[in-house]
């Protein structure tokens, strides 16, 4: 079953206007670009800077609007939806982004930071959501101790973690992250790839990796494709 899908997606960014404020010209990014992820699988991007890969995720994440084209989530267009179904859409689409140490809130402590999303979006007692909170992170190799700590306490492979289990608490059907293991050390990056395959075979969670590392994608892909200039080219199997 295919979760999540976008369909002739293209999106430019404006990068002169005129004195009128009118714009005169804009720079393509992605162009035409299309993408299934199926239920418990995974899909690598693979491209330089500039691709258009970071694009394409946030156009995913409906974090930005494509000039034209669709996104569906099981079938249904996200920009048609309901707000009962967007929610579903948002609560389980979610993203895992680069750098960890940039992605958490320095003034809150690991606890709530875990526990942010599922108090946004649930009515829960407080027990219950502790609970659900030391489950995440001892599922992300995390010590309960860590809960009472500040991001720039942890090391970067801890806060990657931090990162990994606010995003699994509210048990998501797709994650989509953007070059997980990049701001990381290379001794560090194999347990975080370890990672993401022990909670894919626990939740049966499906993929979009986003990397330039060929290494990393093929690791944790069931199917790479390669974005070059705002365009994909085929889709490879791995595994």
């Amino acid at each position: 079953m295919v979760v999540l899908e976008c369909k002739n997606i293209y999106k430019s960014y404006p990068i002169r206007k005129n004195f009128f404020g009118k714009i005169i010209e804009e720079l393509p990014v992605l162009k035409g670009v299309s993408l299934k992820i199926e239920k418990g699988k995974s899909v690598g991007i693979l491209g330089d800077s500039g691709s258009g890969k970071t694009t394409l995720a946030k156009i995913l994440l409906d974090l930005e609007r494509p000039d034209s084209g669709d996104v569906l989530y099981k079938g249904v267009s996200i920009y048609g939806m309901k707000k009962k179904e967007y929610k579903v859409y948002r609560l389980n689409v979610q993203a895992v982004f680069q750098n960890p140490y940039n992605s958490l809130n320095p003034r809150m402590k690991v606890i709530d930071i875990v526990l942010e999303g599922l108090k946004i979006n649930f009515k829960l007692d407080k027990e219950i959501i502790r609970e659900k909170v030391l489950e995440s992170i001892r599922q992300c190799g995390l010590p309960d101790s860590v809960l009472d700590l500040y991001p720039h306490q942890l090391s970067g492979g801890q806060r990657q973690r931090v990162a990994i289990a606010r995003t699994i608490v509210l048990k998501p059907e797709v994650i989509i992250a953007d070059e997980p293991t990049s701001a990381l050390d290379v001794s560090v990056q194999s347990q975080i790839i370890n990672l993401f395959l022990e909670l894919q075979e626990i939740f049966s969670i499906s993929y979009l990796f986003i990397s330039h590392n060929p290494a990393v994608v093929d690791a944790l892909c069931d199917y790479v494709c390669e974005m070059d200039q705002g365009k994909l080219k085929d889709v490879l199997s791995c595994r």
